[in-house]
């Protein structure tokens, strides 16, 4: 017999969509839920993306409280908050039509202290993106992990913000080698 190439098949990943459910003590009832966008449900025709839509809409259409936050840059962005900024926060709260409440940040900005709704008579709680982020790229050890001598990911920042980000990281990269020593 002719041997065989041997050929691994090629299994689709599940991809598991992660987001917080802030839940009443008492009955276990959703008040609020909490989305981190990833490429993943940004990404239109991808399945994930599609899901993402279908739970936006439900939960929206609820009387839960919707958080979504997105700190990405490049992919899709619903028509409320396209083209605005380079990242946002957005809060629908529940059992209401409107108004959204929406927190714009650039490239440059320190991320904003949002709101998130718990319900009455608690009041609402203050979550310090900033905070959250840098407590959470300390102890992820991405800094170790993410080359940022590379490009910068697509989409292409402003020419000024270029400029900032590579001096950014020149300051870093000195300051990890000044600390190495």
């Amino acid at each position: 017999a002719t041997p065989p190439v041997l050929v691994e098949p090629f299994l689709e990943g599940e991809i598991r969509d992660r987001y917080i459910e802030i839940r009443d003590k008492r009955n276990r009832e959703v008040i609020t839920t909490i989305e981190i966008l990833s490429p993943f449900n940004k990404a239109p025709g991808v399945k994930g993306y599609t899901a993402f839509i279908d739970k936006r809409n439900r939960v929206m259409a609820s009387d839960v409280h919707w958080v979504e936050i997105d700190l990405l840059r490049g992919g899709e962005r619903p028509r409320e908050v396209a083209h605005k900024s380079d990242y946002y926060a957005l809060l629908k709260r529940g059992g209401t039509l409107g108004p959204y409440e929406v927190w714009y940040c650039d490239v440059r900005d320190r991320l904003p202290t949002i709101f998130v709704p718990l319900r009455p008579p608690l009041a609402d709680v203050l979550l310090d993106l900033q905070a959250a982020f840098d407590e959470v790229y300390q102890h992820g050890y991405y800094a170790d992990d993410i080359d940022y001598g590379g490009p910068i990911p697509s989409p292409p920042l402003r020419p000024a913000d270029a400029v900032w980000a590579r001096e950014q990281i020149r300051a870093w990269q000195a300051q990890r080698q000044a600390s190495s020593q």
